[in-house]
């Protein structure tokens, strides 16, 4: 039953019109436009009947307040007498959805509501959509086994409503596989909202996840609908859930359990909202990792392991390589007057065998950088400059680590697990030491993230100096 607050300063006409709607409608009552907003500020309704003629504000004043410091998607509808019809249109100027006669009949005001209900809907959706849509959303390309299980997986879950984790280095495509579920659900026709929080600081992502109301801090002028909302029927996209505080787990946990939320400085007295949305999170890192170190809650981490895709990296599914670099060959002919560039068995030979550490993100940089810099429509060797640069470090590093140091008599050979550790600490402090030091520079020089390389050079017990 819709939630209807009728506003007038008449008690008699109030009390005759709750009277006539109540079979129909859960009515709340204000006798003032003041009651009124104090009504909205700590209670959630549907719809507002609002009488222009208020004694104590001036119900133009009352409309702006509801959609400025309230909620700007408030369906109102204006109550006018006989001769109003001109202030009726000027509300309507100002934001009113419709306005009735005083006198009307039940089935008007219904038609009246419905419209107003859908148009506000519609607006709500149409704001998401310019938030969220993305033009350059990718294929799902892929010719492995591992990559068959992941697509077989993902339709699996799709198909039922459980929240799930995505679990893969940076680049390997969980954005890709969360825009997979989403079209493979019955969410399909509603939102799909993305929420990058790693580019959110901390004072504003719960701001951004679940809106705030007005003055819930400085700057905070009016109502924000948050992105919960906004994805409501559909699927929030979560990626790197590392990087979340505790306070914030908390308030997941929360809707995970119940499926309502309040927003910032929500008052205590006013009812939670309650959605409907499917989320998808994604991590580049073990989230064991996140709780062993104390900064993710293990109720959290149980709660979001319930149903797990791990998405293998390139180098460990060389079978896609080829046909990934067929497909960016396609995305990117019109850097090419229109006509798709071919690529020669050496140049296909030397990307099989490449290692992509950053893994399809990186590909699909080099395939670009080729076809930018070609001196044909045939790519070969020559126009992948930056991947072969790339490899002749990495095998620089490989050599003067190995030829230096790596040299054990049978006495002295370790096991596979400690050569491997000690390799890896020589290598990334040589890496250190040609970076000096910085984190971003080491990190573009290797073809990781600066997170990823944070998390080794701390694994490995070394230091960087920024």
């Amino acid at each position: 039953m819709l939630r209807l607050l009728i506003v007038d300063d008449s008690m008699k006409y109030l009390n005759d019109i709750s009277s006539l709607l109540s079979r129909k409608y859960e009515i709340v009552r204000a006798h003032s436009g003041k009651k009124a907003l104090e009504i909205l500020k700590i209670s959630t309704v549907d719809a507002v009947l609002l009488d222009l003629e208020l004694s104590d504000i001036d119900g133009l004043e009352v409309l702006s307040r509801m959609h400025n410091e309230i909620n700007p998607y408030l369906p109102v509808i204006i109550v006018t007498d006989h001769g109003e019809v001109e202030n009726a249109v000027r509300a309507m100027k100002a934001g009113a959805d419709d306005f009735v006669p005083k006198g009307f009949q039940i089935e008007l005001l219904a038609a009246r509501l419905e419209k107003a209900l859908e148009k506000r809907e519609l607006e709500m959706k149409t704001q998401v959509l310019k938030e969220n849509y993305d033009a350059s959303h990718d294929k799902f390309v892929f010719a492995s086994d591992a990559m068959k299980r992941v697509n077989l997986e993902a339709t699996r879950l799709a198909n039922v409503d459980e929240d799930v984790l995505l679990i893969g280095e940076s680049g390997v495509g969980k954005d890709l596989i969360a825009h997979l579920i989403h079209e493979k659900s019955r969410r399909n026709n509603k939102p799909f909202v993305e929420v990058p929080i790693s580019s959110l600081s901390e004072t504003l992502i719960e701001s951004e996840l679940f809106g705030h109301e007005p003055w819930a801090f400085t700057g905070a002028d009016r109502v924000r609908i948050g992105k919960f909302e906004s994805a409501n029927g559909g699927t929030i996209y979560l990626p790197e859930i590392s990087s979340l505080r505790k306070t914030v787990q908390v308030k997941l946990l929360h809707f995970m359990q119940y499926k309502s939320i309040s927003r910032v400085g929500q008052d205590a007295r006013k009812p939670e909202i309650p959605l409907e949305v499917r989320i998808i999170f994604a991590t580049n890192i073990d989230p064991e990792d996140k709780v062993v170190n104390g900064s993710m809650r293990a109720d959290f981490y149980h709660r979001i392991t319930q149903a797990v895709i791990e998405i293998p990296p390139l180098r460990e599914r060389r079978e896609d390589i080829e046909p990934l670099v067929r497909y960016f060959l396609e995305k990117y002919k019109y850097l090419s007057d229109g006509v798709r560039c071919e690529i020669s068995q050496d140049a296909v030979s030397f990307l099989n065998n490449h290692e992509w550490d950053g893994n399809v993100r990186s590909m699909e940089g080099a395939v670009k950088d080729a076809v930018l810099k070609r001196k044909g429509n045939i790519l070969t060797l020559e126009d992948f400059v930056l991947l072969r640069r790339k490899s002749s470090l990495a095998k620089r590093l490989h050599t003067d680590v190995t030829q230096s140091k790596f040299t054990w008599s049978d006495a002295q050979l370790p096991k596979l697990k400690e050569a491997e550790i000690e390799f890896k600490r020589a290598y990334y402090k040589t890496l250190l030491e040609q970076s000096q030091g910085n984190v971003a520079t080491a990190a573009k020089r290797a073809g990781i993230s600066p997170q990823g390389l944070r998390k080794t050079l701390k694994q490995l017990g070394l230091d960087s100096k920024r």
